[in-house]
């Protein structure tokens, strides 16, 4: 599946570069929840898969909740 020139496959790729430069190793040492949004790459089969064979857990922002995203989060604070 592609979205925005982003499949499924890049996402992958992404995830185990990822995994082997962070832990120098095919899997992470323990589970890491693996924040995303609900773009069909991430929520293909294939994708939530490997991410678990990687050590890593799938979970997703609530759609339309700009309050997930940190950067929209961070407009209601004040800045000093």
């Amino acid at each position: 599946m592609v979205n925005a020139g982003i499949s499924g496959s890049d996402i992958r790729d992404i995830m185990l570069e990822a995994v082997e430069r962070r832990f120098k190793a095919l899997r992470a040492p323990a589970t890491i929840e693996m924040l995303t949004d609900n773009g069909p790459p991430y929520i293909a089969k294939d994708t939530q898969i490997f991410a678990r064979q990687l050590g890593l857990k799938p979970c997703f922002t609530p759609i339309r909740s700009p309050q997930s995203n940190g950067i929209e989060a961070n407009r209601k604070l004040p800045w000093r």
